[in-house]
């Protein structure tokens, strides 16, 4: 997947898919995404993931959705150590993660909306990742400006997901309005890229939605409040 070097070298995403962001091998972006993940583990408890797997013995299937730095990902392989964990991104992660991952670690590259469960390809992600009832956990982080189709990516994991697996996915609300409008900031990018920069409120009904076909489980949903102010 190509890459394009603009505004002070600053590298981003050269593909169809909706994020916008620097991609998770420029430096600057690797920093603010690490501090990114920090900042949510300390908030939800220490750990990377809520989902009850720590005391499960048989999660042996594993995909970190978007995983960025591959921080996460690393994280969860050391959690669940007996399990093959695959790191999912648009592009490579940095080698500095790669250096630190625990060998139970496999990183592919690819757009996870892109696997066709009707014309399969021979790529990673549909030979060894999102094989039909394959996965035992779906881990993501704000994915929010990643995923333009929450619909087809449920489809998606639907297919993967074993019986009784679990699929978890922290994301957030960007409610912000420029000073003196009524113009609301996720409105803009919506119209602009498709994407839904307000998931996170949607999340709970979109999982009932597009999963009621294959659990009738209502989930569980914990909300979280943060501040994008410094304090004084």
């Amino acid at each position: 997947m190509a890459s394009v070097k603009i505004d002070n070298q600053r590298r981003y995403h050269g593909t169809s898919a909706a994020y916008v962001l620097p991609k998770a091998n420029d430096i600057v972006e690797q920093d603010r995404l690490d501090a990114q993940a920090a900042a949510i583990v300390e908030m939800i408890g220490g750990y990377p993931f809520l989902a009850p797997l720590r005391t499960s013995d048989n999660i042996s299937k594993v995909v970190d959705v978007g995983c960025g730095t591959g921080v996460a990902t690393i994280q969860i392989a050391t959690a669940l150590p007996s399990a093959t964990i695959y790191g999912l991104d648009l592009t490579p992660v940095p080698e500095s993660s790669k250096n630190l991952a625990p060998e139970n670690i496999i990183w592919a590259q690819g757009n996870a909306l892109d696997v066709n469960y009707h014309q399969p390809s021979n790529d990673v992600m549909s030979r060894e990742i999102f094989t039909p009832a394959g996965l035992d956990y779906i881990f993501g982080r704000m994915l929010f400006l990643g995923i333009n189709n929450w619909p087809r990516y449920f489809s998606i994991a639907s297919h993967a997901l074993k019986s009784g697996a679990m699929m978890e996915h922290q994301d957030l609300d960007w409610k912000f309005y420029r000073v003196g409008t009524s113009e609301c900031y996720p409105e803009l990018l919506r119209k602009m890229l498709g994407a839904d920069v307000v998931t996170g409120e949607k999340l709970e009904a979109l999982t009932k939605a597009c999963l009621h076909d294959i659990t009738s489980e209502e989930g569980l949903h914990q909300k979280y409040t943060i501040t994008i102010a410094r304090k004084p």
